[in-house]
């Protein structure tokens, strides 16, 4: 099911503004890839991707010039602090709202899917948390990717119609927690909590034991919670 909840323009104008806010993949006045080689990055058609340009475009984060392409917007023509703290304080707070979420959400998820799931379904979360725990010397993307596929995998398990069109959200969320969690220094806490956790989950659904898949989950997601919290970096 397709989510209704995000256009998926805004969601990716918010792809390409953590590109350029958390990532730090481009400065100001650099210029972006070309609409072909971003939309092939971002797995987006280009109207797509020109949609989300020019909702970045009109809020001051980048400048369309014909004829040369489309560029970071310099600091002296942003409408906000958007290059300092602002930023990234909002995307704390958006975070450790999704966690809170979350918190509500996927302990009840974990419980449906023991009860729901087909056999295949479940050995998917457990395959999903034994890569992760097996990963040694990673790209950082690729734990991203496993997160996602670890917890889309128990929303999939559900069989809950509604759960399911939030999946989109619910797999940005997962993606931005880690993000965020290295522009704030947490993001070896972030990755050890869900290598953990994941094992642990995974061990619990082996045993069909739905409430103690269920603690571990919440233990989980209250852990991130705290470490976000804790975080060192001042804003």
């Amino acid at each position: 099911m397709k989510s209704e909840f995000i256009p998926v323009s805004q969601m990716v104008a918010n792809e390409l503004s953590d590109m350029i806010f958390l990532q730090k993949l481009y400065q100001p006045n650099e210029k972006l890839p070309n609409e072909h080689e971003l939309s092939a990055q971002l797995g987006v058609s280009r109207a797509t991707l020109r949609e989300a340009i020019k909702l970045l475009a009109a809020k001051g984060v980048l400048t369309i010039k014909r004829g040369s392409g489309t560029f970071v917007a310099a600091p002296e023509d942003q409408t906000a602090d958007v290059f300092g703290l602002t930023y990234l304080e909002d995307k704390v707070k958006l975070i450790n709202s999704w966690f809170e979420f979350r918190l509500i959400l996927e302990p009840s998820c974990i419980r449906l899917a023991i009860e729901h799931g087909t056999p295949e379904e479940l050995q998917a979360i457990i395959d999903s948390a034994n890569r992760m725990a097996n990963y040694v010397t990673v790209e950082k993307e690729e734990l991203i990717k496993e997160d996602q596929i670890f917890h889309i995998a128990i929303a999939t398990a559900t069989h809950n119609d509604i759960i399911q069109l939030i999946m989109p959200s619910l797999a940005a969320a997962v993606r931005d927690s880690i993000i965020t969690a290295t522009q704030i220094g947490t993001d070896v806490k972030s990755i050890d909590n869900a290598m953990t956790h994941h094992a642990k989950i995974a061990q619990f659904i082996e045993m069909g034991d739905a409430d103690g898949a269920a603690l571990a989950m919440r233990y989980h997601l209250s852990k991130g919670i705290k470490d976000l919290n804790n975080s060192e970096k001042k804003f």
